[in-house]
């Protein structure tokens, strides 16, 4: 059949046609789905940090310019510098406008340096002041934080005793760490501490100023996970064993009152002959935590002590191993392994007679020594 329409009208209907084409491919862009230009941006950072981290790089900051991504930080080796950008470039798609993907990545903020292991990080605030301390992967990073303090903190000296170096745990670092100085603006006394993923929140606040912490970092981004000691106007309400012990100020002979405290109605269960903790003692373990990171101004020895069953060769290893698992659990949680010691002192120092099961029972177990 002929099309006997005139040339103006055919013209006027494949003009209609185009623009229906290009209406029809803006909403492909604008609409919910991972390439909408509406929210490209953060759906793109947040599959660059994905293949860093499974590339190996998750200690790299991303910003997005767009669909255009830009990488700061620390790498180990030269050929690391391109291979974080191959996995950036190639984190969704091949690029382009259509495709949603990453057209082009920045690395001139990317350089070889030194690593740290563990990668510790630390804010803590007193009267007159609030030090910033230990690594961060950039010096934006440190910029930027220095910032989040001048600001948190506007009545007192911010100090910054911070260098970069590689090994952050996540893109998401900074971030992380500058919640924790504004967190910790409204708290009355304390310090937060980052140790490769865990984040620690030791000290006192008013009801709010806890909450909002707990708000933020009972689930902090991952692969983050967190350890909260923290008081309500001197009160641990988690803890009522604890009342009437000031750990925040108090001396060793305090803190060492609380681990009695806690283990007069608690025992750290291991499994038959062997050091590995039986997962029933997590509560028991998880308070220890929180008395030893509020006390981790002192030396705390875990000492293992067992009954006189067996040899005393293979009771004296497996008190000491069960003391390493103790220490290794609360170091995991953040206390500083530097404060920490461990010993095991076999079935040579008895608190029951052995002649009853019952006894022997009080003998296998695990005592905390503090001291300044």
């Amino acid at each position: 059949m002929n099309d006997e329409r005139d040339p103006a009208s055919q013209r006027v209907l494949l003009w209609i046609g185009a623009a229906g084409a290009a209406l029809c491919a803006l909403l492909g862009i604008a609409s919910p789905h991972a390439g909408a230009f509406w929210k490209m941006p953060g759906v793109l950072e947040q599959h660059v940090a994905t293949s860093l981290l499974a590339a190996g790089y998750p200690g790299l900051e991303i910003d997005m310019d767009g669909q255009r991504a830009v990488l700061r930080g620390i790498v180990e080796d030269e050929t690391d510098v391109e291979a974080a950008r191959r996995a950036a470039l190639s984190a969704e798609g091949a690029g382009g406008a259509w495709a949603g993907g990453v057209t082009s990545v920045d690395v001139a903020g990317v350089s070889v340096g030194a690593f740290e292991r563990p990668y510790t990080w630390s804010v803590r605030r007193a009267e007159s002041r609030v030090v910033l301390a230990g690594a961060v992967p950039s010096e934006n990073a440190r910029a930027d934080l220095m910032a989040a303090a001048a600001q948190a903190f506007p009545t007192v000296e911010a100090v910054d005793d911070m260098h970069v170096a590689g090994g952050a745990p996540s893109p998401s670092f900074t971030q992380v760490a500058r919640d924790a100085v504004r967190l910790l603006a409204d708290m009355n006394s304390g310090e937060a501490r980052i140790v490769d993923s865990q984040l620690v929140v030791i000290g006192d606040g008013g009801q709010p100023a806890v909450d909002a912490l707990r708000g933020a970092f009972e689930e902090p981004p991952a692969p983050f996970r967190s350890r909260l000691a923290v008081t309500i106007d001197g009160l641990d309400v988690d803890h009522p064993e604890l009342q009437g012990l000031n750990l925040n100020n108090g001396d060793a002979e305090t803190c060492e009152r609380a681990f009695d405290r806690l283990m007069e109605r608690n025992v750290i269960n291991f499994a038959p002959g062997s050091s590995a903790i039986d997962p029933s003692s997590r509560r028991v373990l998880d308070s220890l935590a929180s008395v030893a990171l509020r006390c981790d101004r002192f030396s705390l020895e875990v000492a293992g002590h067992t009954d006189n069953v067996g040899t005393r060769e293979l009771n004296m290893e497996l008190s000491q191993t069960r003391a390493d698992a103790v220490a290794n659990y609360l170091s995991g949680q953040g206390v500083a392994r530097s404060r920490l010691t461990a010993r095991g002192y076999g079935p040579d120092r008895p608190r029951a007679s052995n002649a009853t099961e019952a006894g022997q029972a009080s003998n296998r177990r695990i005592e905390f020594y503090v001291s300044g």
